[in-house]
């Protein structure tokens, strides 16, 4: 957390120093934009002293907030029982909306926010409106691989055990971020800061973003 927190303040001192046309930076599925909300970034985390600092530094500055990202289904231990069993297993309540995106997304957004005519302040949020749920997940799957596949929820820690041997102690984090999680409704971006809004862009459909990474 310390060499985070310092290499958000070098960030600011940077920019505020060097004072660019316009800066944008991705919270990488951090929650900045939901204040009040448990899930919400505490105000001395990192991500927050980075944009707070950018932010206050008078340089345009916009934020991409997405929410989960797609790529997370194509760990191994998410993969292979999708593709061999046909149950997509994820630490999340079946009926539970997200506004999933993916990398690819993402870049569009950000791409979009840096060679605009105009810049663009302000959060700005990336993923699926309304929000996707497990067996959405489950029936893009099915569409693009040919076969059956229906969504089974796990508990955090059942998938804690199943990324540990991938990830080590950075696994704990993870648990507990699907903990955080498994106490809300669900976890999705506002429409009238969300990219589909403010910017006329929307994220690919799950079967493309399958189709344009050739997942078999």
């Amino acid at each position: 957390p310390e060499a985070a927190a310092a290499q958000a303040r070098a960030v600011v001192e940077a920019v505020t120093r060097a004072r660019p046309g316009r800066v944008v930076i991705s919270t990488s599925g951090q929650i900045v934009d939901q204040p009040g909300s448990p899930l919400q970034a505490p105000a001395d985390s990192p991500i927050m002293t980075l944009i707070n600092g950018v932010t206050g530094s008078g340089v345009p500055t916009a934020v991409v907030a997405p929410r989960l990202y797609l790529e997370n289904l194509l760990l191994p231990v998410v993969l292979a029982p999708t593709r061999e069993e046909g149950v997509l297993r994820y630490p999340l309540p079946t009926s539970f909306p997200v506004s999933w995106s993916s990398h690819l997304d993402v870049a569009e957004v950000v791409a979009r926010l840096l060679t605009d005519a105009s810049p663009t302040t302000g959060t700005v949020g990336v993923g699926h409106l309304p929000g996707l749920t497990g067996p959405d997940l489950a029936a893009a799957f099915s569409n693009h691989l040919g076969r059956e596949v229906h969504f089974e929820g796990i508990t955090p820690e059942a998938f804690g055990e199943l990324i540990t041997p991938l990830f080590g102690p950075a696994a704990a984090p993870v648990v507990e971020l699907y903990r955080a999680l498994n106490a809300q409704d669900g976890n999705t971006i506002a429409e009238d800061g969300s990219a589909q809004e403010l910017l006329g862009l929307r994220p690919r459909p799950i079967e493309q973003w399958l189709e344009d990474l050739a997942v078999s």
